[in-house]
Formats: C-alpha cells, sequence, structure tokens
C-alpha cells in the first residue's frame, strides 16, 4: 500500500508491458516487480483481453495500472471494472481535463463511474491503495501539462502525477530525456506533486534516467520488449564468450 503523503523513501519498481500474453505477463509478474503497467496506448494489450492479463497479474499478488489510450470515461471504467488496481491516463494538460478523469474513477454522488456486475467486484484487493480504492494517475507529458502541472496536482480526487519523459521531451523540444531542459522539468513536476501531497510516477527506460528519478513513488523500470532485447543480447554475448573460451 502507497499512502498519498508518502514520504518518498522507497521506490516501488514496476514493467511496462506492451505485447505480453498472459502466459508472459503470469513469468513477468513473479519476477519481483512491485508493479505492472499495462499499456492500452502503445501496447497491443486490448480492453477485451485486459482481464486475463489482470488475473496473471494477480496470482503473483502483482498490483496492475492500466494507461488508458485516451480519456474516455468508458474506458477508465472498463479498465477498472475489470480489475486493474488504477489507471494513468495520457496528456493531462489542465485541471478541467484532471477533475473529468478523477470523476470518471469515482462513483457518484463524487464521480461519475457506473456501478455493475463487474470482475472488480471479485478480483484481488488492491495492494497499492487500501480498502481496495483505486489510483487515478494523471500523466504530464507535453508543455502544456508542464505549464499547469499545479493546477492538475490540486485536482480533487486525482491521487498522483506520472510523468512521461520521452513524451515530455519532444514537447519541449528537447535533446532526449536526459536533456537538461528535460530533467528541468522533470523534477518541477515531481516537486509539485509532492508539496501537494500526492504520489509519483515516471517511465524510466534508462538507467542514468533512473537517477533523476530516484525520489517518485511508483517508477517503471522498462518494457517487456526491452527486457526481451536486452535479456537476450546477454545471454548470447555470454554463450560466444563460453564457446570461444572453449575452443582455446
Amino acid at each position: 500500500m502507497i499512502p498519498a503523503n508518502t514520504a518518498h523513501t522507497n521506490n516501488r519498481l514496476g514493467a511496462w508491458l506492451t505485447f505480453l500474453d498472459a502466459h508472459g505477463v503470469e513469468a513477468l509478474s513473479g519476477s519481483g516487480f512491485d508493479w505492472i503497467g499495462i499499456d492500452l496506448q502503445h501496447g497491443t494489450a486490448t480492453l477485451d483481453g485486459l482481464p486475463g492479463l489482470l488475473r496473471a497479474c494477480e496470482l503473483n499478488r502483482t498490483p496492475a495500472l492500466v494507461r488508458t489510450s485516451g480519456h474516455s470515461a468508458a474506458e477508465i471504467g472498463r479498465a477498472l471494472d475489470a480489475g486493474a488496481a488504477g489507471v494513468v491516463v495520457p496528456m493531462v494538460e489542465s485541471a478541467a481535463q484532471a477533475a473529468a478523469i478523477a470523476a470518471a474513477c469515482t462513483f457518484p454522488p463524487e464521480g461519475v463511474r457506473s456501478s455493475g456486475a463487474s470482475r472488480s467486484a471479485i478480483a484481488a484487493p488492491s495492494l497499492l491503495q487500501p480498502e481496495g480504492k483505486v489510483l487515478c494517475l494523471a500523466m504530464i507529458e507535453s508543455a502544456a501539462g508542464l505549464a499547469n502541472a499545479g493546477a492538475i496536482a490540486q485536482a480533487d480526487g486525482i491521487d498522483g502525477i506520472f510523468v512521461g519523459p520521452y513524451d515530455l521531451a519532444l514537447s519541449l523540444g528537447a535533446d532526449g530525456v536526459t536533456d537538461p531542459k528535460t530533467l528541468d522539468a522533470i523534477g518541477h513536476v515531481l516537486a509539485v506533486a509532492r508539496n501537494h501531497g500526492k504520489l509519483t510516477g515516471a517511465f524510466s527506460g534508462s538507467a542514468e534516467l533512473s537517477g533523476a528519478l530516484r525520489d517518485a513513488d511508483l517508477l517503471a523500470v522498462d518494457s517487456d520488449l526491452a527486457f526481451l532485447r536486452s535479456g537476450a543480447e546477454a545471454k548470447l554475448v555470454a554463450t560466444r564468450a563460453a564457446l570461444s573460451a572453449a575452443r582455446e
């Protein structure tokens, strides 16, 4: 469980899912990650296939956050109904957008989320928030979002801010995610979120960037695709070295 007023001393390290099926998720979620991020925006996962992926995570008691493809209240509701521990909503750029996605995560009278006979009623309770409360995380990944970071963080019902460094770098015209311009922007967003008692999160994909994200509560280390490539490359290097040594 990560309360909103966390002391920001322990990172919860996650894996970002872009293409694995339930079998792959079961293996990945059992490898020691604190949480799994399932990407409906850029990945191959679909809403129809989401329950199976979430079941695979639950086998290893690994909470799953779902990045939606957009701000649709219907899609947010379906992801939560499937049993996600929370949603990460992309490209939030204003307080009004933040308020709308927070309402989509919350039942009336505070919000507009519809109640029904969904899988969330029988799925394992969230390990990220108490009493099954879902996390509503707004992604800041554009110059507009950066400019309105304070207003977004203050929106009622927003539990935290999740930074998308790669899109943010593009929007700022920076030279990559480790450009000082990008790092300064990331630091500003995380500080704003902390100052408002909100959770902080980000996707890394880079050892150098991870160092700059050392205070983030939720840190996505890298994607399943990156893990596959790096693991395969490391195994090839080790095998070639062993074969070479054996021939000498």
